[in-house]
């Protein structure tokens, strides 16, 4: 069989090489329209996409009626990004055959990128009686909805095509995504248990279930999952990645690795799997393997923000904070809005010196999610270490404005009162955060190491520990 594709290949790369050379020699030439789309094809699955948009319209200067002509432009100008064009040569291509549901579902596709949602979700609704694949057509209503932020009315539409085919694996990620925005991830595990009654061999199944116990941090359950999912599909590789991933957030760090290599004799090289090896020796402190593997990783996908993070949090445990400030900053320019990418960026602009910059960076954390109270004290503490007391005092007070009943914040507060001098104040902030959690108070231990002179204080915590 092999010989059998190889020898297809070299017959394609002829023909091409011998379309390329009438093209050259400005000869005249006719194909029929079969092989027109072979060679189409070719400059296609080479992501050589103006070449063959050439191919193409010259095609259908000789066939122009040809949907499928039609379609295979639709797609080159889709990945030029040229999308009215491409819904012109789909309108058409449907005028010719207007029975072709691949033809409702790409015009619905190219309308959800412009923008009509509406527009996309009635050209699909339009086929649903005619379709002998239901569950796409469900499934691409559901993503226009997801386009519009409608996430309740998306739900319903993967779950129709959930209900016509259990094992659309593409409806079943989505609903997962689409149900942890609305926060009804929890629900959605009965309902995800139901379809495995109803087909207990459903690898997609178990594997969603697997990634929806992962997103709630059960993660035990989420690899007893995955297992499934695995032993139903020995080679369904994306499965085995995600429960070394789980598995690392367990600390089983040997047995993900394990995983991770059944997964690269099963897909070769990817982005994912040498980022998560780097993930594993990260964790085990081994930063300069870490290090090899994020290389590895980017070099295979240049955009792979991940694995430039994980380069720049290897690179801080080596205390070599200019280097991980450059990759930090990738990872940030790719995605923006990831607040631990900021908050990495922020703490080692201000290891450097570069306090402007952090604090920039702290206010935007904060802008993206105010009610993160670990992004505050991680912000005051760099104004503390700078000397300005006072500054780190208003953002813990800001923050307890914010979330009122969380101890962390006043016992943080504790330990800035007294630095400044505010001792009465801070007997009082420490009675109302023992209120609310008196386990807590050892972090005022571990955040100063001479806390036990502090008899006032020690005072207090006693009598509420003897009165409790």
């Amino acid at each position: 069989m092999a010989e059998d594709y190889k020898k297809r290949q070299e017959e394609i790369q002829k023909l091409v090489s011998d379309f390329e050379l009438k093209i050259k020699d400005n000869v005249d030439f006719y194909y029929d329209s079969e092989t027109y789309e072979k060679i189409i094809k070719w400059y296609i699955d080479n992501h050589k996409f103006k070449f063959g948009l050439k191919a193409v319209n010259i095609a259908l200067s000789q066939h122009n009626f040809s949907s499928d002509l039609l379609i295979q432009r639709a797609n080159i100008l889709i990945a030029l990004q040229n999308f009215s064009d491409s819904l012109s040569s789909l309108e058409r291509a449907h005028s010719l055959n207007p029975k072709d549901e691949n033809i409702f579902i790409l015009i619905g596709q190219v309308k959800i990128i412009l923008g009509d949602s509406s527009g996309a979700i009635k050209v699909l609704k339009e086929v649903l009686n005619i379709s002998e694949n239901k569950d796409e057509i469900y499934y691409q209503i559901g993503l226009a909805l997801q386009s519009d932020k409608k996430f309740k009315k998306a739900s319903k539409y993967f779950k129709k095509s959930i209900e016509c085919n259990i094992n659309h694996e593409n409806a079943l990620y989505d609903l997962a995504y689409c149900l942890e925005i609305t926060g009804e991830l929890e629900n959605s595990i009965e309902y995800y248990k139901k379809f495995i009654d109803e087909d207990p061999y459903s690898e997609y199944a178990w594997f969603n279930l697997g990634n929806i116990y992962s997103k709630l941090g059960k993660y035990d359950a989420a690899v007893e999952a995955f297992d499934y999912a695995i032993a139903i599909d020995e080679e369904y590789s994306s499965a085995y990645i995600n429960i070394s991933e789980a598995l690392i957030k367990i600390k089983k760090y040997n047995k993900a690795k394990t995983y991770l290599d059944r997964s690269l004799e099963l897909d070769g090289p990817s982005p994912e799997i040498f980022s998560c090896l780097g993930n594993i020796n990260y964790y085990l402190d081994d930063y300069s393997l870490s290090i090899k593997y994020y290389q590895k990783s980017i070099k295979i996908d240049q955009m792979f923000k991940e694995s430039y993070f994980g380069l720049g949090r290897s690179l801080s445990k080596l205390d070599k904070w200019f280097e991980a400030i450059h990759f930090f900053k990738k990872a940030y320019k790719i995605d923006n809005k990831n607040l631990e990418y900021i908050k990495s960026l922020a703490f080692a602009e201000f290891k450097v010196g570069n306090l402007v910059s952090s604090i920039d960076l702290y206010s935007r954390a904060l802008e993206i999610e105010p009610n993160d109270f670990k992004t505050s004290l991680d912000f005051s503490f760099i104004y503390y270490e700078s000397g300005d007391i006072d500054q780190a005092i208003d953002i813990i007070d800001r923050a307890i404005e914010e979330l009122p009943g969380e101890s962390l914040l006043y016992y943080r507060l504790v330990i800035y009162l007294m630095d400044a001098g505010r001792y009465k104040e801070s007997i009082n902030v420490l009675e109302s955060a023992l209120s609310l959690n008196f386990e807590n108070h050892e972090v005022l231990f571990d955040f100063v190491p001479n806390f036990e002179s502090q008899s006032a204080l020690i005072r207090v915590i006693n009598q509420f520990k003897n009165n409790s």
